[in-house]
C-alpha cells in the first residue's frame, strides 16, 4: 500500500508544481505587448473538476456511507462491505430529461463507473475503474477515467486518480487525491475533511478545497463545507456551500438494503438549478425499520453439531469453530430483531466445559429478553446440562439420552509391562502427582481416588444445580432421573420435565409460532445486524483481539506446538494494532521446557498489554504453567486444573529382549553413558534401555525433579503474587476444579472464553460500541486427510484422523525417559486426542 501513498503524495505536489508554472507564464506573458486573446467560449478543461464531476455527492466523500464508489476517492472502497449499486441522475423533476446519469457498482475492493453528461452543449460518455484496500485507518486507491463521445472539444483526455483516506479516530475523516492526464498538461489536488463531533454519525461537519493547474494563489482554489445530520438510522439531511457554484440540500433515506436521495441545487443567491436523485440497492444500510420496527421478529438458527473445534485447518474443513459459535449467540442476544435462537444439537459432542460456556451464553441470551429452543435426537449428560437452559426443549419421537452420572477411571498396565519384561520405576515425591500410576501401579492410589472423588462430586453438583433450576424439578428427582439413566425414553423425560414436546425438527417453525403467538421468520447467523453492518458506523481504526489457542499436550511441536504458539504470541506482543491477548489453555501439560517457553512469552507480554487466560475441559500440570503469568484467569467451573507438580520415571529392559530374542551389545566411556543405550523394538521403533538406574543415578535424577518443583511452585507464586508457602499448600500435584481452584486464588473469576474476551477488551480499555476484531491463532494447520477424504467419499469417510492415545502416551514416557514431565495421568491426555471425557 506504501507506493500508492507515495504515488498520491507526488500528484499532489506535481498539481501544486504544475498550477505554480502555470501562474508564472500567464504572470509573464501578461507583461508583454501583444494583441488581447479572443475569450474561448469552450474552455478545454482535460478532465472534469472535482466539484463538477461529484455533483452526485452530498457531502465530501469521506463524510457519509461511502461516496461514490471509488468514483471521488478509489481509496473510499475499503470501507464498502457488501456489493453496492446505484443510479443517480439530474433533472429538474424526478422523471424530467436528465443532463447527468451515472451508474456506479462498487464492491469490496473495486468498483466500475459510468456517466453520461451533457457540459458545455457536449454529450460524452465518462467510464472509471477504481481498485482500493487497507484498513479501516488508513486506506489508499487508484482509478483509471477515460472518456467517449464529444471529448475534442474539451479536450477531454484519459486520467488517473490516485486517492488515500485516514481515519485515526472515530471523529476524524481526511481524504487526499490527486488527478493529471497522462500527459501531465492538467492536473488537480484535492483535500477533504470531516468531522464526528460526538463520534456518531448523528452529526458530521465537513469541507474540501481542490486545486488545478491554473491556480495562482490558494484563494484561487475552489471548496466547500457543509454539514449531516442522521437524526434516526439511515435518514439523513445534508446541507452544502459550494464556492462559485451554489449550495445544496439533500435527504437520503434508507430501507436497509435500499434506499433513495434528494438533493436541490442552487446557485449563490439561492435561486433553484436542478435536482439531482438516486436509487441503490445491495449492502445493507442503518434504517429506522430494523431499528424500530422490526423488532423481535426473527429466530436465529444456531448450529450447535459436532465438537465445534477451537481451530479448523486451512482447506477442506467446513466445520464451524467454538469460537464462531459463541460470538454468533453473543450478537444475537443484542440484535433488536431477533426473538430468540434455535440451539440444533445433532451429533453434539462438546466436553464439560464447552457444554457449560454454551449454557452461560444462552443464559445471557435469556437475560436479555429472548427466548432459547434446543433440538435433541440423542445425547449424554453434557447435552443434558446444556438443554437445561432452554425455555422450550424438543426431542425427536425416537430419540433418547444416555444420562447415568459421571465416571472417571484408568486402564493401569503394570502387569503387562511387566509380563512383557518392561521394567517400570516411578519417581513419586507429590502424593497427587499420578501420571505414571497407569505404568506403575494396578489400582488407584488413595491420594488419587480423593482427588478424582471430590472433581467428579463438583462436576455432578454443577450439573444438578443447573438442572433442578433450568428445569424447574427438585434435587431428588434429578437424582432418581441419573440413577435410571441408562436407557430413559423420549416419553420418560417428557414426563420428567426434561423435555417439553416430542416432535421432528421439521415442526419447530410451528413450534416457535405457538411459543411467540405470531410468525417467526428463522434466519441464519449470518443475518445478523453485526455480519452486514456498514464500515461507517464507527470510524477509527478496528481494534484488534489476539484470541490464541493451547490445545493439546505441552510439547514443542505437536500438540500446542510451543514454538509456534510463542512466536504467535510475540508477533501480537509488537502489533500495536492488536490491544489484548487471550489464551485458551485446553491442556494435560507435558514438557515443562514446552511450557516455560509459551509462559515466557505470556510474561513478557503482560508487561505490555492484557493477557487474559481462558481455561477449557482440562488446563493443568503444564496447561497451568502456560497460564500462570496471566492478569486474570478465568476458567468453567468443572475445568480441571492445578496439579502444580512434577513426575517422572524410568523404564528399562526387564527381559523383553529375551521374549522377542533380541541381542544388544555396546562399548562406553563414562560411567552412566549406557543409560541411553538399550534394544530397539522392530517396526515400533523405541528404544529401551538396557537397565536399571543404579542407587546415586536414581537419586540425581529425583533430585533434579524435586528441583524443577520448587521452581514451578515460585514461577506460580510470582505470577499469582502470592507466597511460596501459599501455593506450595495447594500443590503436590493435586487436581482441582474450576470453582475450587477460585476459592485457592489460582483461577480469578468463573466464567466463558467470551468472558475472557471481554474482561481483556475491558483492560485494554475498550467497550462495546468499539470495533472489535479477533485474530486467532498460531497458524492452523493446512489439512485432515480424514476430511479430505470425508469430502470425496461422502459422510461415511471419518471426519478427523483418529490417533490410539496409549501408544501417543506410552511413546512420550519412553521418549522422555528420566525427564521430569509435568504433565495429567493418561485418562486426561487422551481426551485430548478427540476421544470422549466424561459424558
Amino acid at each position: 500500500m506504501r507506493p500508492l501513498f507515495a504515488a498520491v503524495f507526488f500528484i499532489t505536489v506535481f498539481a501544486l508544481s504544475a498550477g505554480f508554472s502555470a501562474a508564472t507564464a500567464q504572470n509573464n506573458s501578461g507583461n508583454s505587448e501583444s494583441e488581447p486573446i479572443q475569450e474561448v467560449t469552450v474552455p478545454e478543461i482535460g478532465f472534469e473538476r472535482y466539484h463538477e464531476r461529484n455533483e452526485f455527492l452530498m457531502a465530501s466523500p469521506g463524510a457519509i456511507r461511502f461516496g461514490l464508489y471509488g468514483y471521488d476517492n478509489p481509496a473510499m472502497l475499503q470501507h464498502i462491505h457488501d456489493p453496492d449499486f446505484a443510479l443517480h441522475w439530474t433533472s429538474d423533476d424526478f422523471v424530467g430529461e436528465s443532463s447527468r446519469f451515472g451508474a456506479f457498482l462498487g464492491t469490496p475492493g473495486s468498483s466500475f463507473s459510468f456517466v453520461r453528461n451533457d457540459l458545455f452543449g457536449q454529450e460524452y460518455r465518462d467510464y472509471r475503474v477504481a481498485l482500493g484496500g487497507g484498513t479501516d485507518a488508513a486506506s489508499a486507491g487508484f482509478a483509471i477515467n477515460w472518456y467517449r463521445g464529444d471529448t475534442d472539444m474539451l479536450d477531454l483526455s484519459t486520467n488517473v486518480t490516485f486517492g488515500t483516506l485516514f481515519r485515526p479516530a472515530s471523529r476524524l475523516s481526511v481524504g487526499l487525491t490527486g488527478t493529471t492526464t497522462f500527459d501531465t498538461e492538467y492536473s488537480e489536488a484535492v483535500a477533504d475533511v470531516a468531522i464526528r463531533p460526538l463520534g456518531t454519525p448523528l452529526l458530521t461537519v465537513f469541507g474540501d478545497f481542490a486545486i488545478d493547474q491554473d491556480f495562482r494563489s490558494i484563494s484561487d482554489g475552489r471548496w466547500s463545507a457543509g454539514a449531516a445530520f442522521e437524526l434516526m438510522p439511515g435518514l439523513r439531511f445534508t446541507g452544502r456551500y459550494i464556492d462559485d457554484l451554489g449550495i445544496t440540500a439533500g435527504i437520503q433515506f434508507s430501507l436497509g438494503r435500499t434506499g433513495v436521495s434528494y438533493q436541490s441545487h442552487m446557485d449563490t443567491d439561492g435561486n433553484h438549478r436542478y435536482n439531482s436523485y438516486s436509487i441503490r440497492a445491495g449492502a445493507l444500510d442503518r434504517n429506522i425499520f430494523d431499528s424500530y420496527f422490526r423488532k423481535n421478529r426473527n429466530y436465529v438458527d444456531i448450529d450447535a453439531r459436532g465438537s465445534l473445534p477451537y481451530q479448523t485447518f486451512r482447506f477442506f474443513d467446513e466445520r464451524k469453530t467454538y469460537l464462531k459459535t459463541l460470538d454468533q449467540i453473543h450478537e444475537a442476544a443484542k440484535d433488536p430483531s431477533v426473538s430468540g435462537v434455535v440451539i440444533n444439537t445433532k451429533r453434539l459432542s462438546l466436553d464439560h466445559a464447552k457444554s457449560w460456556e454454551m449454557r452461560k451464553a444462552l443464559q445471557d441470551l435469556r437475560d436479555s429478553g429472548k427466548k432459547v429452543v434446543v433440538y435433541i435426537e440423542r445425547g449424554g449428560m453434557n447435552t443434558l446440562h446444556l438443554a437445561s437452559v432452554a425455555d422450550h426443549v424438543v426431542m425427536d419421537p425416537m430419540g433418547g439420552l444416555t444420562i447415568p452420572g459421571f465416571v472417571m477411571g484408568t486402564t493401569y498396565i503394570a502387569d503387562l509391562l511387566e509380563s512383557v519384561g518392561i521394567g517400570v520405576d516411578e519417581f513419586r515425591e507429590m502424593d497427587y502427582k499420578s501420571a505414571f500410576e497407569a505404568l506403575s501401579r494396578t489400582e488407584m492410589s488413595e491420594a488419587d481416588r480423593e482427588q478424582r472423588e471430590r472433581i467428579l462430586d463438583g462436576m455432578y453438583d454443577l450439573v444438578r444445580t443447573d438442572v433442578t433450576s433450568g428445569r424447574d424439578i427438585t434435587d431428588e428427582d434429578f437424582d432418581a432421573l441419573i440413577d435410571g439413566g441408562i436407557a430413559l425414553s423420549p416419553r420418560d423425560l417428557l414426563d420428567a420435565g426434561i423435555v417439553d414436546v416430542l416432535a421432528r425438527d421439521t415442526d419447530i417453525d410451528d413450534i416457535i409460532n405457538e411459543l411467540e403467538g405470531r410468525r417467526q421468520d428463522r434466519i441464519k447467523p449470518g443475518q445478523l445486524y453485526a455480519y452486514n453492518k456498514p464500515r461507517d458506523d464507527q470510524w477509527g481504526p478496528t481494534n484488534k483481539i489476539a484470541v490464541l489457542y493451547a490445545e493439546g499436550p505441552t510439547m514443542n511441536e505437536t500438540g500446542i506446538r510451543a514454538r509456534k504458539l510463542s512466536e504467535a504470541i510475540r508477533d501480537a506482543r509488537r502489533d500495536r494494532s492488536v490491544k489484548a491477548v487471550v489464551l485458551r489453555a485446553d491442556s494435560p501439560g507435558g514438557d515443562a521446557l514446552a511450557s516455560d517457553l509459551v509462559a515466557e512469552e505470556i510474561r513478557k507480554t503482560s508487561e505490555e498489554k492484557p493477557v487474559i487466560v481462558s481455561m477449557g475441559a482440562v488446563a493443568a500440570s503444564g496447561g497451568y504453567w502456560i497460564s500462570m503469568y496471566a492478569d486474570t484467569i478465568v476458567a468453567a467451573p468443572n475445568t480441571i486444573t492445578g496439579s502444580i507438580g512434577v513426575i517422572g520415571g524410568w523404564l528399562w529392559d526387564d527381559g523383553m529382549s529375551d521374549h522377542l530374542r533380541l541381542h544388544t551389545d555396546h562399548v562406553q566411556r563414562g560411567k552412566s553413558a549406557d543409560l541411553g543405550f538399550g534394544p530397539t523394538l522392530p517396526l515400533v521403533g523405541l528404544s529401551l534401555p538396557n537397565r536399571p538406574l543404579a542407587d546415586d543415578e536414581r537419586e540425581a535424577l529425583v533430585g533434579r525433579m524435586t528441583g524443577l518443583y520448587d521452581q514451578f511452585i515460585q514461577k506460580v507464586a510470582d505470577g499469582r503474587n502470592a507466597e511460596f508457602d501459599e501455593i506450595k499448600d495447594v500443590s503436590a500435584g493435586r487436581v482441582w476444579t474450576g470453582a475450587d481452584a477460585m476459592e485457592r486464588k489460582l483461577v480469578d473469576e468463573m466464567g466463558s472464553l467470551y468472558t475472557a474476551i471481554e474482561i481483556a477488551m475491558e483492560k485494554a480499555g475498550l467497550t462495546a460500541d468499539d470495533k472489535i476484531e479477533f485474530v486467532e491463532g498460531p497458524d492452523a494447520l493446512p489439512f485432515s486427510l480424514g476430511l479430505l477424504f470425508r469430502g470425496v467419499f461422502g459422510s461415511e469417510a471419518p471426519e478427523v484422523e483418529r490417533k490410539d492415545p496409549a501408544r501417543e502416551y506410552l511413546e512420550l514416557m519412553i521418549e522422555n525417559n528420566a525427564t521430569p514431565l509435568v504433565i495429567m495421568p493418561f485418562e486426561y491426555f487422551s481426551w485430548m486426542y478427540y476421544l470422549n471425557p466424561p459424558q
